[in-house]
């Protein structure tokens, strides 16, 4: 009896260690992550972000309305919303590597004139100017607003700035078409109507061979009005509609698009081209688009 009282008191005892174990791994690593947070040298930390603007070869500036990034100079450009999500997120909270104490003057740190200039406002009305100067290493020198201290910062932060507005370009996707997922396709030129379906294998092969690399090209106008689409050959009267309806190979749900053919470009090597829903026009080559026209 003695010995199985005895054995019971160890077994709380050990089991009393392992949960002060337990409690003093958590505490340590609290600890850690409190001191990890404390010792991170924040530049700047700001509410989220209104406007941005700087220069990178191109005046750039872009402003958030309701949830939705645009560009200020022309709010139809249709702007890739993730470009300046993330430029927001960098330039809202900025983590230096370290603070240059003592340190020479501006021009030696290529801050007397700054490779980027970036003006910032978050939805508070707060505005703040970052200057980043020359490379340090794997990092860049910045300061803000007077100039009066100097940073060092990751060269992450330089990653969204070096982007073409062209770049931030939000454009239309085409499908990945075959033989194999293509279900019907009609395509419409004036008063003459052709249909391909997978009934007839010859048949969708042949302009299967056309759609399979289809692509969109250089972006011409990316707001067409509708009384610009003439100039294209894009207006109801001239252009040629291809309607496809196919298998997505992802979701292998059946889905629908229309594309519409317009004229050839001054080169003759290219044809205008659009989606139905899309208000951007594009180039496409003429030899691709010949295989959809005449299989």
């Amino acid at each position: 009896m003695r010995q199985k009282k005895t054995l019971i008191i160890l077994i709380l005892v050990f089991a009393g260690l392992l949960a002060l174990y337990a409690g003093l791994r958590m505490y340590q690593k609290k600890q850690s992550a409190q001191k990890s947070s404390s010792d991170k040298l924040i530049i700047k930390d700001m509410s989220d972000l209104t406007s941005i603007s700087y220069n990178n070869g191109q005046d750039l500036s872009f402003v958030k309305r309701n949830g939705t990034w645009f560009y200020e100079k022309d709010s139809e450009f249709p702007v890739e919303q993730s470009y300046l999500t993330s430029m927001a997120s960098q330039f809202q909270k900025i983590e230096a590597v370290r603070k240059l104490k003592n340190g020479d003057s501006l021009e030696d740190y290529g801050l007397e004139h700054p490779a980027y200039t970036i003006r910032v406002k978050d939805k508070k009305g707060t505005q703040t100017t970052y200057y980043i100067g020359s490379a340090s290493g794997d990092n860049y020198y910045l300061t803000l607003d007077d100039k009066s201290t100097v940073y060092t910062v990751s060269a992450d932060l330089l990653s969204g700035l070096s982007y073409s507005l062209n770049d931030m370009m939000q454009t239309d996707t085409f499908p990945t078409l075959s033989s194999g997922n293509l279900k019907k396709v009609v395509v419409t030129s004036g008063s003459k109507v052709k249909t391909y379906t997978s009934k007839s294998k010859n048949d969708m092969d042949s302009i299967a061979g056309g759609l399979g690399v289809f692509t969109f090209g250089d972006c011409q106008n990316y707001s067409v009005k509708d009384k610009d689409l003439a100039k294209y050959g894009l207006d109801s009267e001239s252009r040629v509609t291809v309607d496809i309806t196919y298998k997505d190979t992802e979701t292998k749900k059946s889905k629908s698009l229309t594309l519409y053919i317009g004229s050839k470009d001054k080169s003759g090597e290219n044809y205008y081209v659009k989606l139905k829903d899309s208000k951007i026009v594009y180039l496409s080559d003429a030899d691709i688009v010949k295989n959809i026209l005449n299989p």
